[in-house]
């Protein structure tokens, strides 16, 4: 009775897991005897031509294989230096030495994809860099530049060094910087509080330092980052909800946070389900799972878009089209004849020139857009320093000339409440941007209000609108305070005239100045539509005028261009806005206010895709896609015929 061997020892001497001995058995590719359901013995004789085959054995099939009982079965070397770099070999390739050890290798999918992925985003990073110029970080500022080179040399080091055997230190060392590279950009995105972006980057990083460690094989390596990302984002979702992509998501699918992190941690589960099963044991369930994930990443890639995140959503792109290759990469994972080799390295060049093509173009697209609109903020901006200049000057204006009115001083200090009111309902209804006047006297006590309101005090002699006028005998424009005479602690600016009887300090005349009127005047200017908003601070950065109300008197954050503005410059910028959203700012100088002021239009809003645009897009990737498929399914069929056809 000639000796057979069970999938388990075959699958020990041969170096693969049982799952590929089982797959070589259903494809054909290793003659099997089936004594049952599922169960297969291999002969001795068919084992010995895979042997020879796969030119391992450094002796006589007689001597090389080996009894169970006397020897450990994995004594048999047959994985070459092709496999264990690519790893999840599907099926035995014949091994020329010399040329394994000195010429070209199979392409490692994993490799591709991180090196294409680190050269796309790169680029990119160069390219769309106000992501990482922004003042929110500024330690980490200096740093973001060397990241943008070394992830572009690193991913050309990992493809070069890929391509042969004698360069595998190099490959290491690549392999070594672009995951420390990765971990230091997600220790940065998540100081700035982004941390769906450092989970992105920071589980890519892990990926590759254990890939360095354990030879998981270019399917495994994607795939477990597949995973990450596929159980990273819903967890973003459900304990970082604050997030402001998570905020931008729920907003944009009027859904709330928790919900949308439960769906998509179901839809998870279920997919990667789908994904590992199918990988095991069923091409088609693998296949169909690869193509859900990769629809995933195109609406993923194409939301980055939308929010201006080009090299994130660039990134995600490479991802998707990797993602879509790995059913059709199955039987492609070990050494092959040079000839597919060089057509496999050509194809992944011409992705990447590809996904480096479409980066400039969108950079270019919207080089030009920027040009129109910056003209078109700035002026705007001008419009609404002319606006809020002359809204003050009037009111400013109409209290110099109550001031001249000997009667209207004469009876601040009787006092005369019935006469200063007669003044001003004259004042108060010739100027639609005054809230309400207040009398102080010599003393600083109040006399009068209009057109409502009692006093919540005696004195406010201690106050600056009083000490300044009654100092400098000039017009005093306050900083934004709280008014508390009407307890309503709505925030005002005071804009303040001193008055004199016979050449002597006789009090003030005050007029507050609401400032929703100082919203609606600039509002009025603003294309609402398009997301257009003005934000106005006072000389301490307190914010003076925004659209929400919950702003209002509160300081802006240190990197806000208005801080730019309070020292007299002039200028538009691409930054991270108060809302934690990415846009376009114009901004400039108000002297007569001590006031700064800027024109904020959400980033997406500007350069933000249209449908045509989106359509264009998923067309582009969906052919590139499909141009790489048809292109490795080709090569597939050649190997395998090529196999089938020889010894």
């Amino acid at each position: 009775m000639p000796k057979t061997y069970t999938v388990k020892e075959v699958a020990d001497i041969l170096g693969f897991s049982t799952n590929s001995i089982y797959s070589f058995l259903k494809e054909k590719r290793i003659r099997g005897v089936r004594i049952g359901k599922g169960r297969f013995r291999i002969p001795e004789e068919e084992l010995s031509r895979v042997l020879h085959l796969s030119k391992k054995a450094t002796t006589t099939p007689e001597t090389s294989v080996v009894d169970k009982d006397t020897q450990p079965l994995s004594v048999i070397p047959v994985v070459s230096d092709a496999m264990s770099q690519t790893g999840d070999a599907t099926f035995i390739q014949p091994k020329d030495e010399t040329k394994e050890n000195h010429g070209l290798l199979t392409p490692n999918i994993f490799d591709w994809f991180i090196g294409l992925g680190a050269i796309v985003a790169g680029v990119a990073l160069f390219l769309f860099n106000s992501t990482f110029t922004i003042e929110e970080f500024p330690r980490m500022t200096i740093a973001y530049p060397i990241i943008r080179l070394v992830l572009i040399a690193c991913g050309l080091g990992i493809l070069i060094s890929g391509l042969f055997a004698q360069a595998k230190r190099w490959h290491m060392v690549f392999h070594v910087l672009l995951s420390v590279m990765g971990f230091f950009n997600a220790f940065g995105l998540i100081k700035s509080g982004d941390i769906e972006g450092g989970a992105l980057y920071g589980a890519l990083a892990f990926v590759i330092a254990l890939t360095n460690f354990v030879s998981f094989g270019g399917i495994v390596s994607v795939g477990l980052y597949i995973s990450l990302i596929a159980f990273l984002v819903p967890a973003v979702i459900l304990f970082f909800p604050t997030d402001s992509h998570v905020q931008s998501l729920s907003v944009f699918l009027g859904m709330q946070t928790f919900v949308i992190g439960v769906i998509s941690l179901i839809v998870s589960i279920a997919l990667m389900i789908m994904f590992w099963i199918g990988y095991a044991k069923d091409r088609k369930l693998f296949l169909l799972a690869a193509w859900l994930c990769t629809l995933g990443d195109i609406g993923i890639a194409l939301w980055y878009a939308h929010l201006q995140y080009w090299s994130r959503a660039f990134f995600i792109l490479v991802l998707a089209a990797f993602t879509a290759l790995l059913p059709y990469w199955w039987p492609l994972q070990q050494g092959i004849s040079r000839k597919y080799k060089l057509m496999l390295h050509g194809l992944f060049v011409g992705i990447g020139a590809v996904f480096v093509l479409a980066v400039l173009i969108v950079y270019l697209l919207q080089q030009s857009i920027w040009e129109a609109r910056e003209r078109e903020v700035m002026n705007k901006v001008h419009i609404g320093h002319t606006r809020l200049n002359n809204a003050v000057t009037s009111i400013q204006s109409s209290l110099i000339v109550a001031a001249t009115n000997a009667d209207f001083v004469e009876s601040l200090n009787k006092p005369d409440v019935a006469t200063l009111n007669k003044y001003s309902k004259i004042i108060y209804e010739s100027n639609p941007n005054i809230r309400r006047l207040i009398f102080l006297n010599k003393d600083g006590e109040g006399v009068a209000l209009y057109p409502y309101g009692t006093f919540d005090e005696p004195n406010f002699a201690y106050r600056d609108y009083y000490q300044e006028p009654k100092n400098t005998g000039k017009p005093y424009i306050s900083d934004v305070f709280q008014a508390r005479a009407d307890q309503s602690g709505r925030y005002v600016v005071s804009i303040t005239v001193p008055l004199y009887e016979d050449g002597e300090f006789g009090g003030v005349v005050s007029a507050s100045m609401d400032l929703d009127r100082i919203g609606l005047l600039l509002n009025q200017i603003a294309s609402g539509g398009q997301g257009e908003y003005f934000v106005v601070a006072d000389a301490k950065g307190v914010i003076v005028s925004h659209p929400d109300e919950k702003l209002i008197g509160t300081l802006a954050p240190s990197s806000d261009p208005l801080y730019r503005a309070l020292k007299g410059e002039e200028g538009l910028t691409k930054g991270m806005m108060i809302e934690k959203m990415l846009g376009m700012m114009g901004y400039t100088y108000v002297p007569e206010l001590r006031w700064g002021i800027s024109l904020r239009l959400p980033a997406a809003n500007v350069f933000g895709l249209s449908a045509e645009d989106i359509v264009i897009v998923f067309g582009v990737v969906v052919t590139l896609m499909g141009v790489g498929i048809t292109l490795i399914s080709y090569i597939r069929g050649r190997v395998l015929t090529d196999k089938e056809s020889g010894p």
